[in-house]
């Protein structure tokens, strides 16, 4: 986990503008919030959100066990997510200066697929708002984005069809969507374990 911490770090430093001039100090979670980019993000070891839960999430592994009650098809709906202005003009995953929006690096349908079609609403709500898993995003890369998974997200970027881009901090994504996974406790059913291991994540 510390490789992990020092990767992501090293990443974002060296993203140039988007990364730099955070200003403020750590808040009691050990996370602030970047002025550049408007997002949420944390430095220290086992930090967490201020928006997140303070309830305890159900276990994944207790989900494949038991069918539970609650199990709901996926609808955004469930998810009341209170979109707000981003601050800068420069995408997270591209560099690029363009007209940015908050995307989810795990986006809600994953989440859903992955263990949080058994949470409660409170639950869904407190993911959706948690700026840990926020980043700011040219809004046409986020539509291309949808709800992919890494693998899908990524190969969608250069694979000639459609719109076609250079995702740049692809181990910081990656590292975001990594902790937002254990953090929730859901599933890499979907994921690639090959592509995370490529920047030093093991999915165990």
């Amino acid at each position: 986990m510390r490789l992990l911490t020092f990767i992501i770090t090293l990443v974002f430093i060296g993203y140039s503008e988007l990364l730099i001039a955070h200003g403020g100090g750590l808040d009691s979670n050990g996370c602030h919030h970047n002025r550049k980019t408007g997002d949420y993000h944390c430095h220290r070891s086992g930090a967490k959100s201020n928006s997140s839960s303070s309830f305890s999430l159900p276990s994944y592994r207790a989900i494949e066990k038991e069918s539970c009650s609650q199990k709901v098809p996926y609808d955004r709906s469930l998810y009341k997510f209170n979109s707000y202005p981003t601050s800068t003009s420069k995408g997270f995953y591209t560099g690029r200066v363009c007209t940015t929006n908050i995307d989810h690096a795990v986006s809600l349908k994953d989440a859903h697929d992955s263990g949080a079609s058994c949470w409660t609403s409170a639950q869904r709500d407190a993911f959706a708002n948690d700026r840990m898993n926020h980043v700011a995003s040219c809004d046409q890369i986020n539509s291309s984005k949808g709800s992919s998974t890494p693998k899908d997200f990524l190969k969608k970027s250069g694979d000639g069809h459609g719109l076609e881009y250079d995702v740049i901090t692809k181990c910081a994504y990656l590292g975001i969507y990594f902790q937002i996974k254990q953090k929730y406790r859901l599933s890499y059913a979907n994921n690639d374990s090959a592509l995370f291991l490529e920047c030093g994540i093991r999915l165990d």
